[in-house]
């Protein structure tokens, strides 16, 4: 198991170089610039603008910008914020935390929403069955920002004592800040706990049907017992693969969620800095994303060995 971790652990090097070549040479292809976008309609000579790009050291060479960033990276400095003029890793992480914490709840939500929905519809069938997928289909066509745009309004229209942008420090009050987070976790988790659901139910289905599970039902066991250890136990692998791997949808979802309830988290960060171009922040918030995704695909294969004895990573 130790090998496993430190193989993948070591997988993540390359895939985060190439993750922060994407990020930087992409950003610098976009039209305009952090100058241009900051001057906006204000007329400034030629020779202004390149006064503010020579100091920010936008007038180098691509390549030599990137291999000057990546060395900084690598001893822990991850620049300057060209807007606030602050060391960019002490404004990432206090909003790190409040975009852990909704992912943490949205996450949470859609694993008990889906797994809970598509184990009643497996098991019920039905008009259950009917009722459930019925469900998700609507909730796989509605995007999770249409559903969090009808939430603000809704509740500003008909429960304006909902405090709907009032995101609360979670040291400031712990239940206010979790009051605050609730519809925006659940915005963002409907759409993933469908991807849960769906999956759970088709496992559990081709779990039923197994031999095990009927020698154990032929031997009388109680049916409680056969759905916690022969039908849930053996059907938890796909699912498991599933909820890891929507990790990377919560959390690009978090950069609308954020936005429309105001949160400030290191979605609305991201989006901020894309539109004033902002380069050390978007780069600094792309990686950390990225090396958070892969660590928890680390986690998901090991716990495919915890939970199914046929997985070896030998």
């Amino acid at each position: 198991m130790i090998r496993l971790a430190l193989t993948r652990v070591a997988w993540m090097v390359p895939i985060l170089l190439g993750v922060s070549m994407v990020a930087f040479f992409l950003m610098r292809a976009l039209p305009g610039d952090f100058v241009q976008a900051s001057a906006g309609t204000t007329e400034l000579a030629p020779e202004a603008l390149d006064t503010i790009r020579r100091s920010l050291g936008l007038d180098r060479p691509v390549w030599e910008q990137y291999l000057d960033w990546l060395a900084r990276v690598l001893g822990g400095d991850f620049g300057t914020s060209f807007v606030t003029h602050k060391p960019v890793l002490d404004e990432l992480l206090p909003r790190l935390l409040v975009t852990a914490e909704l992912t943490f709840f949205a996450g949470l939500m859609a694993l008990l929403l889906g797994a809970g929905s598509g184990l009643a519809a497996a098991r019920l069938r039905g008009r259950v069955d009917w009722l459930v997928r019925a469900v998700n289909g609507i909730l796989l066509a509605v995007p999770n920002f249409v559903f969090a745009t009808l939430v603000v309004l809704l509740a500003g229209l008909y429960f304006p004592e909902v405090g709907i942008f009032n995101y609360t420090p979670f040291f400031t009050d712990p239940l206010g800040n979790i009051g605050s987070m609730l519809l925006p976790a659940l915005s963002l988790a409907l759409a993933v706990s469908v991807t849960i659901s769906e999956n759970t139910r088709a496992a559990v289905l081709e779990v039923s049907s197994q031999d095990f599970v009927m020698v154990a039902r032929a031997k009388g066991l109680l049916p409680r017992t056969v759905l916690r250890n022969y039908l849930v136990r053996n059907a938890l692998t796909p699912v498991i693969t599933v909820t890891g791997l929507q990790l990377a949808t919560l959390l690009g979802g978090s950069i609308l969620i954020e936005t429309i309830f105001t949160i400030p988290g290191m979605g609305q960060h991201l989006f901020e800095s894309v539109t004033t171009r902002n380069y050390p922040v978007i780069q600094a918030i792309v990686l950390v994303a990225a090396t958070i995704v892969l660590l928890v695909n680390v986690l998901v294969d090991i716990a495919y060995a915890r939970v199914d004895a046929r997985v070896r990573y030998d």
